[in-house]
């Protein structure tokens, strides 16, 4: 059998080096437990859920507060126009998918995850930011640039997103009179 020595060896580095491979091994493993520390921490928050209602039957209220928010951005403002929570927009398109295939509200869940993606944000618009905690100017050009993109995936999705608002916005009866929209004719009591 051998033994170990009980003597400390002194350790032999190359010219140049100043740690060897194992203090090497522990400053790097504590660098990456650091970052993502820290990236764990900046990206954890508090959900802003101003403004949401409930309950949804498909959406959380996080992907609520996130369709809220594009909702105040890509309607209309204005003293004639309702606010987008006035009208329940949130609620009015939970409802509208809770009627949709399975499939299709996966597709819009992801979309709202992936539009509000601090990561996706800074790898695809170089904004490190969320779409919620952005400010008015960089929520504007997050939905430039998703509008504009190079990426068809992008553009289909934002159009989809306003597409779903819109509708949603426009078919509460407190927003037809601003819009000019008289009502549904009444076809005399059938």
């Amino acid at each position: 059998m051998f033994r170990r020595s009980r003597r400390r060896r002194e350790r032999l580095l190359l010219p140049g080096e100043t740690l060897g491979r194992r203090r090497f091994i522990q400053v790097g493993l504590f660098g990456v437990f650091s970052l993502a520390g820290a990236g764990w921490l900046a990206l954890r928050r508090k959900d802003d859920l101003k403004g949401v209602g409930g309950p949804f039957a498909v959406l959380a209220p996080a992907e609520a507060a996130i369709l809220l928010a594009v909702a105040r951005r890509t309607l209309p403002p204005g003293p004639r126009f309702p606010a987008p929570e006035a009208v329940r927009v949130a609620e009015r398109v939970d409802s509208f998918l809770s009627m949709s295939h399975p499939g299709v509200q996966r597709d819009v869940k992801q979309l709202l995850s992936l539009f509000d993606s601090a990561l996706f944000g800074l790898v695809l618009d170089g904004t490190p930011t969320s779409f919620r905690s952005a400010s008015s100017a960089g929520q504007d050009a997050r939905l430039s640039s998703w509008s504009s993109s190079r990426i068809a995936v992008r553009r289909t999705g934002f159009r989809a997103l306003r597409r779903l608002i819109g509708s949603a916005y426009y078919s509460a009866p407190a927003t037809w009179a601003a819009a000019g929209y008289p009502g549904p004719p009444d076809l005399g009591g059938r």
